[in-house]
């Protein structure tokens, strides 16, 4: 965090500099300041839906006979010869207490809370020489996180310096009516815009001018690796691409890449030793399935992701698909969305399937992924020039592999207001 810290700061005092040599009669201070905030008040409701019991789903997955049939059935998933892992009645499984709110008597539980989810501060300005220089600190109140990025502007194109973004992220279009807010957790939550290798250090993304529609942008992870230390797990590369053009009153808009990055440090071996740990360290189900089949991203990931928007008057109709492959597990998400503006208030209707692959089959060869379904309806307007107000609804349904011997595939609906301030 330091290092990108000191990153950030170098591109204001180059921004700066440059300010320096602009001419006598240029602005005193030409920076602007400003922030954002967003307040979410919701209502949730679900079905009090049972975990599978950890001990029942081991039983179900590997013949513990004795150790040598759970090794056996280890060895037929994939694993080193050899491997061992202790029988249920000896490893140790939280007590499920997800729906410690359940109405027993309609089994059903409610929940109504109020969140301030996001906080924001930015600053930017133009200088004479026609350099544009924008500052954002983005802080994620919910995962106690910030995000901090600079973005550069000229006429030879833009430079952004951020954490956790790619090409793909900054061109993939037609992801309205995705990433909805939800009562639960889904599988992905959204598309898939980034690798693991984007995760660490700070990306470097240039924009290059457009061209007769045709906008393109190269990604660049900066980290230990790439800095002369191989202390790094990833080289990542990413590049996007985006373009528009008319037809008639149509407007058709196409965007999204690919992000590449390779790792060679997790080796396949390694990867299933990972796994085996999380099997043994196990205290639900979920986590039991995540280390035999492998629901983790390991090894080097690629990630290609597509997108295009349609827009006709007020209505505008958009789709994406994005994928990641690993050399452990693979996931997708395809949306497809339908906006509309009346009256100064924007809805959204949209439609997100999300999948999980995992890395191995069961010992029956019996195909293990997990998915989830979600549909959101969205309504927002302007009160005034700095304070906006959405009103959004979903349901989501997530079947996971896991829960098959506990009630299925889980159901929870979400009711919300939400609430931007800029300042």
């Amino acid at each position: 965090m330091k290092r990108i810290s000191l990153y950030l700061a170098s591109i204001f005092i180059c921004g700066t500099a440059f300010a320096g040599n602009a001419p006598e009669n240029s602005e005193s201070n030409p920076f602007s300041f400003g922030g954002n905030a967003i307040m979410d008040g919701f209502y949730t409701g679900s079905v009090c839906y049972e975990n599978a019991s950890p001990m029942d789903v081991f039983a179900e997955e590997l013949n513990e006979t004795n150790a040598s049939s759970i090794t056996s059935d280890l060895e037929t998933l994939g694993f080193a010869t050899g491997s061992t892992l202790g029988y249920e009645n000896s490893m140790t499984f939280d007590l499920d207490t997800r729906h410690n709110q359940c109405d027993t008597a309609t089994g059903t539980e409610k929940i109504f809370n109020f969140e301030f989810t996001e906080l924001s501060f930015e600053s930017s300005g133009e200088f004479s020489n026609g350099l544009h220089i924008s500052l954002k600190d983005t802080f994620d109140i919910q995962k106690e996180q910030h995000t901090p990025e600079a973005l550069l502007e000229s006429e030879y194109g833009s430079l952004l310096l951020k954490q956790r973004t790619s090409a793909v992220d900054n061109m993939l279009v037609g992801t309205a009516g995705s990433g909805a807010k939800t009562a639960i957790t889904p599988i992905l939550d959204g598309h898939i815009t980034n690798t693991s290798g984007g995760d660490d250090g700070l990306n470097a993304v240039y924009f290059t001018p457009s061209f007769s529609g045709l906008d393109v942008a190269l990604g660049l992870n900066i980290n230990d690796s790439n800095l002369g230390s191989a202390s790094s797990e990833f080289e990542t590369y990413s590049v996007g691409f985006g373009y528009e053009t008319y037809v008639g009153d149509m407007v058709i808009s196409l965007g999204g890449g690919i992000e590449k990055a390779t790792n060679d440090i997790d080796t396949a071996a390694s990867c299933l030793t990972d796994d085996l740990a999380i099997a043994e360290s196990a205290t639900s189900s979920d986590s039991l399935y995540d280390g035999l089949y492998g629901s983790k991203r390991c090894g080097s990931e690629t990630l290609s992701a597509i997108g295009a928007e349609l827009g006709y008057g007020n209505y505008t109709i958009s789709t994406a698909f994005s994928s990641l492959d690993s050399s452990n597990s693979d996931s997708s998400t395809w949306s497809v969305g339908i906006g509309r503006s009346f009256n100064d208030v924007d809805y959204t209707i949209g439609y997100t399937q999300e999948s999980l692959d995992y890395a191995r089959k069961k010992v029956s060869g019996e195909s293990v992924e997990d998915s989830s379904k979600i549909i959101m309806l969205e309504a927002s307007r302007p009160l005034n020039e700095r304070i906006d107000l959405g009103l959004n609804f979903s349901t989501t349904e997530i079947d996971k592999a896991s829960q098959q011997l506990g009630n299925g595939a889980e159901e929870a609906w979400r009711a919300g207001v939400s609430v931007a301030i800029d300042f």
